[in-house]
């Protein structure tokens, strides 16, 4: 059972390293994400406050605004990376292998400033790490293609199949076959002909760590990855039997200076964001006659853009 073990705040780089180092980290994938605001909830940027069937919409308009961009991405996987690149709302949570790189996002953001951040450190098992190819990451990724009420639909399918005490195959018997299933299916085999038409309904309730491809910079430079989930909503995370969460807070008044401490490290904004406009920012507010030397630039930088 996942139990969020809270640890003291820190207040700077060194007393932080200190706290990860002293997590147990067991056997699998220790992963990590900074939040500007420790009252913040655990959830990808499509659960944020978009309209109804937001999520099967925006994308679909966005690669038709930019079809160039998409052409070589042959999975939903690849393309929601891409998306979520530009900064448009998808189901992929991101993280970082590289703990700094959570700390960085835990304190650049300038509308938090004057709040508490925190760094979620989750580590899960083995189970449920995936590389990119995986069956059970284009199940999740294809829940994109479908609407509200078809998602809501299934959803129910499988609470009320758990509620009755349905066995696991029953369960599958239940949920395989219908409409909704079928057109999630449609989804999958055009990305991969040979997938069988059966879906194993317990994927589609579980969170899974996945190591995408190294296919843009800004991956590379943040030692990114993604976690994704099925029907889950990111709801009660606590419960989740996959992963376990660590929570370090950071300080409102420890922000700046952990932010100076890590730029002397090159952990800024021209690290993390390769991009030559990103880079072009930080050498102009490096150079700038009202800053001090050696100050991390984080006035510059889109709160909600990440990986």
């Amino acid at each position: 059972m996942n139990k969020a073990n809270k640890v003291n705040e820190v207040i700077d780089v060194p007393s932080f390293l200190v706290r990860i180092y002293d997590t147990n980290q067991k056997q699998g994938i220790q992963c990590y994400r900074g939040e500007g605001n420790k009252k913040w909830d655990l959830k990808p940027s499509v659960m944020r406050g978009l309209r109804s069937d937001a999520e099967k919409n925006i994308i679909s308009e966005l690669i038709l605004e930019a079809p160039d961009e998409f052409h070589r991405d042959t999975t939903m996987f690849q393309k929601l990376v891409r998306a979520q690149h530009y900064g448009l709302p998808t189901r992929l949570l991101d993280v970082s292998l590289n703990p700094l790189v959570a700390l960085f996002f835990a304190c650049h953001d300038p509308d938090q400033s004057h709040r508490d951040g925190k760094v979620i450190i989750l580590d899960f098992e083995p189970p449920r790490i995936k590389f990119a190819d995986s069956d059970a990451v284009s199940i999740l990724c294809n829940l994109t293609n479908l609407s509200d009420s078809e998602k809501q639909t299934i959803d129910f399918l499988i609470s009320d199949s758990k509620k009755k005490g349905l066995s696991i195959e029953a369960m599958n018997d239940l949920v395989n076959g219908r409409p909704e299933i079928d057109r999630l299916i449609q989804f999958i085999r055009m990305e991969k002909g040979f997938f069988r038409k059966q879906i194993d309904a317990r994927d589609l309730k579980r969170y899974y760590f996945v190591h995408p491809p190294k296919s843009n910079r800004r991956i590379v430079a943040q030692s990114g990855a993604f976690v994704v989930a099925g029907l889950l909503g990111y709801k009660n995370i606590e419960r989740a039997v996959s992963f376990r969460t660590t929570i370090v807070d950071i300080g409102a008044d420890y922000k700046k200076d952990i932010l100076r401490q890590l730029d002397r490290i090159n952990i800024n904004q021209r690290t993390l964001f390769p991009e030559i406009e990103f880079t072009s920012k930080y050498i102009k507010r490096k150079w700038d006659a009202n800053t001090k030397p050696s100050s991390s630039d984080d006035s510059l930088l889109d709160p909600d853009v990440m990986l």
